[in-house]
């Protein structure tokens, strides 16, 4: 500029250089204004050489003056304008270019005050949702001794807290060491334990990332990988000390527990140090674990790539921004996030796995629904040292804090009996061969199981097999108490076989715990024998035509089967050929009330079979029919007969399983001397007292069995819904003797009776018969059926009933060699 320009006089008596130059003692100023562009132009060629012109101006091509690193000169120029409310920034291109842009408005969200009253309401939804884990399991893992209330503030709340303001102040040193200041995160709380056992569920920043500069790169990864990392590393630490302060034996329960799984790194140290117990202890896990839990789940998921939290900062960092949010970059990266948000769809167990799914395909899908960082300086790229560094980070973090697929789950059954998941079900014996079984009892849910465990062997001739354990005189009934996941006990039983060919027989082992019954079925056999492969014939029909079946091994020689029984006959071919084979009897009416022959269980036997194979013969078989024993027809309220149980039989019921007598003394008493009813749940029982002076009726359901037990007894009858008429002795539709039987007809309406005959017999006069034309309800009539005539055949009498009437079955057949 000339000093000759005209201009203004001042009183200021000093040299001025640039713009202003002093003429005769005057200040000359030049009257021509610079714009913006000159302006910044001739300020930043005090730091750069500058270039051409950039496409949105002002921006330029530079380079550092006097050959000086171009990033350390933009931090002097960032300096100098700052307070001109301006900022300047480099891209990646080579030469870079210089824009220069407004700084974007810096002012905290909220003032400390703020900050300290959310920070403090949710430490308040901390501490309620602590208080909930401290009254689920109780006080016992209380080192400290103090209240509930400061368990919660002590063992859940402050160490949450504290791991982020740890968190938080240590992201503001590392962002102040950059020269930015970003101000402190804000904790998100979900009060709501049953959603979200954990309580912490994230956290913000208070100012939005797009108005704070970020001076470099590595500046930007070094500020966004503090949180994940300081809220990984509490977080397992905190999940060891809790796991570690958390007992082995289960607390006192009310409600079904919450069983937790830690991350990789958590579950690998605990693993080494506890062993099998880390399982245990997961299911009632103390609430400083259950915080770790929550912060590493947390943590993990603040580092994943998704548009808005800081592992989606962290990859523009080590990629660029650039070129992060080129349009390739995001469609690949999009298309992997909508990959895994579809395997996490139809793979996923845990509901915050899918919502998280579907929130990092949607924000990648949708990137301007997110700010993205502003970073001033693209052109410094990060050495590869920091790339290396802060890939190793986020990678630890991703694989070591991996979460399990499901953190917390609900126990479907706590309080729960005997787990016989790893029983055996079948056992291979060889003739007169002696085996040890050993059966580990092990609780399927968390609270100590006590109860007895029954023992008995079903099959044709099971008195032959011998049973010895040694928890009682009574082989057959074990008691056993306290059985925690930490404290098992294991059921030792010797099952000696049998000399000679061994049939197959089950071996039924009865859990009896209050509440939680069940039964284990094992099947004993010998596999390469020829025979009978199962222990008793499948029933099919019914009383007047009845079907048996059974699978059978035959020798390689084949052959021909025979029964010799005049009720019975084949169904089937009985040229057997090598292999198992199902054999099938068929039965006239009258065949199974004919067998004079029963299992200790009620059960009738079918004929003997033999099998003739070339010059060997084997066999007889003879094999009980399975649901063939005594039956009890119910519609509705079951009065009990005179004469079903005595003082002090115990009646016991279930809709399922098998018939048993309990074990436990106490049991529920009904007083027979007045009027009774009971209502019969699954594995219910009570004890009868008096002279049954009263009249007693009990509520069976339509399905299951009854039992009615003495000291040395059992009789059971299996439960069918139809018509209510009782046979006495004996019972509806089993095999009755010569003689006079009772019918009691409890049915609400008048039933006739009337007499069918059965049998291949042509002569008459054959039965003497005496029966009442009906009988009235609520009543009992007397009738007979007496043998007459011929003694040579083979006779067979019971007695069914339904809505049409009751009817006396009279059965006579001549014998296999004929009449």
């Amino acid at each position: 500029m000339s000093s000759e320009r005209a201009g203004v006089k001042s009183d200021f008596p000093r040299a001025l250089s640039g713009c202003v130059a002093l003429v005769d003692d005057k200040i000359v100023i030049d009257t021509e204004t610079w714009g913006a562009r000159e302006l910044f132009e001739v300020i930043c060629s005090r730091y750069f050489e500058i270039g051409n012109e950039g496409a949105y101006p002002p921006s330029w091509e530079v380079d550092g003056v006097d050959g000086q690193d171009v990033s350390s000169q933009l931090t002097k120029l960032n300096q100098h304008i700052e307070a001109m409310g301006m900022v300047g920034s480099l891209d990646e291109s080579n030469p870079p270019v210089l824009s220069i842009s407004k700084l974007p408005p810096s002012r905290d969200v909220m003032a400390p005050w703020q900050q300290m009253l959310l920070w403090g309401v949710m430490a308040l939804f901390l501490t309620s949702v602590g208080s909930f884990w401290i009254s689920a399991y109780g006080h016992g893992s209380n080192p400290a001794g103090v209240s509930p209330l400061f368990q919660a503030l002590l063992y859940f709340s402050i160490p949450i807290i504290l791991s982020l303001i740890i968190a938080s102040n240590l992201r503001l040193k590392v962002a102040r060491w950059f020269d930015v200041e970003i101000g402190h995160i804000v904790p998100i709380v979900l009060p709501i334990p049953s959603w979200w056992a954990f309580g912490i569920v994230g956290a913000l920043g208070q100012k939005r990332v797009d108005l704070i500069p970020i001076p470099s790169r590595r500046a930007l990864g070094s500020i966004e990988l503090v949180v994940p990392l300081v809220l990984f590393l509490s977080g397992t630490i905190l999940t060891v000390a809790g796991l570690l302060m958390t007992p082995s034996y289960p607390p006192d329960l009310e409600r079904s527990p919450v069983i937790f799984d830690t991350n990789l790194l958590s579950g690998s140290i605990l693993d080494s140090w506890l062993g099998d117990e880390v399982a245990i202890r997961l299911q009632w896990l103390h609430p400083m674990g259950i915080a770790g839990i929550g912060l590493s789940i947390v943590g993990w998921g603040l580092i994943l790539p998704i548009p808005g939290l800081p592992g989606d900062r962290l990859l523009q960092s080590i990629l660029g921004p650039s070129e992060t949010m080129k349009g390739s970059t995001q469609t690949s990266i999009f298309l992997a996030s909508l990959f895994v948000m579809v395997v996490v769809f139809a793979t996923a167990k845990w509901t915050p796995w899918v919502f998280l799914a579907f929130v990092a395909a949607w924000q990648r899908f949708n990137p301007d629904g997110s700010n993205q960082p502003v970073v001033l300086d693209e052109y410094s790229r990060l050495d590869d040292h920091v790339r290396s560094r802060f890939v190793a980070i986020a990678a630890i973090i991703l694989f070591a804090g991996l979460p399990a697929p499901v953190p917390s789950l609900e126990m479907e059954s706590y309080d729960s009996g005997i787990s016989t998941s790893e029983w055996p079900e079948e056992l291979q014996f060889s003739t007169g061969e002696e085996k040890t079984l050993n059966l580990d009892l092990q609780p399927e849910g968390v609270l100590p199981v006590s109860g007895w465990i029954q023992i008995r062997i079903e099959g044709a001739d099971a008195d032959n097999w011998e049973l010895s354990s040694p928890c009682s005189e009574n082989s057959a009934t074990c008691r056993f108490q306290g059985v925690t996941q930490t404290e098992t006990k294991e059921f030792s039983l010797t099952i000696s076989a049998p000399e000679g060919d061994i049939l197959p027989h089950l071996l039924i082992i009865l859990l009896e715990i209050p509440g939680f019954e069940k039964e284990h079925v094992i099947l004993m056999t010998n596999s390469s024998q020829v025979g009978p492969k199962d222990p008793f014939w499948s029933f099919n029909g019914d009383s007047e035509s009845p079907l048996i079946c059974s699978d059978f091994l035959i020798g390689e020689e084949g052959g021909n089967i025979t029964i010799e029984d005049s009720y019975w006959y084949f169904s089937s071919d009985s040229n057997m050929t090598p292999g198992l084979q199902e054999v099938c009897l068929e039965g006239h009416p009258g065949a199974i009330q004919r067998s004079s022959n029963q299992d200790t269980q009620g059960r009738a036997y079918a004929p003997g079979l033999i099998l003739r194979s070339g010059n060997d013969t084997f066999g007889p078989w003879r094999m009980a029919i399975h649901d063939s024993g005594n039956r009890l027809q119910v519609d509705g309220e079951w009065l009990v007969p005179e004469g079903f149980a005595a003082n002090g039989s115990v009646l016991m019921h279930s809709d399922l399983g098998s018939a048993f007598c309990p074990s436990r003394e106490v049991i529920a008493e009904v007083d027979t001397d007045s009027n009774w009813s009971y209502k019969m749940e699954n594995y219910s029982a009570i004890r009868l007292t008096g002279s049954f002076l009263g009249n007693g009726s009990l509520w069976l359901g339509t399905t299951g069995w009854l039992a009615v037990c003495n000291e040395e007894w059992m009789v059971q009858y299996r439960i069918e819904e139809s018509v209510d008429v009782f046979i006495s002795p004996e019972g509806i539709e089993s095999g009755l003797n010569d003689g006079n039987f009772w019918i009691h007809n409890r049915d609400q309406r008048i039933l006739s009776v009337s007499v069918e005959m059965h049998g291949d017999s042509t002569d008459g006069g054959i039965w003497d018969v005496d029966y009442p034309n009906e009988i009235i309800n609520g009543s009992v009539a007397m009738a007979s059926a007496i043998s007459d005539g011929r003694d040579d055949l083979e006779r067979s009498i019971w007695v069914s009933a339904d809505s049409f009437g009751i009817i006396i079955h009279l059965s006579a057949r001549c014998p296999v060699g004929g009449c």
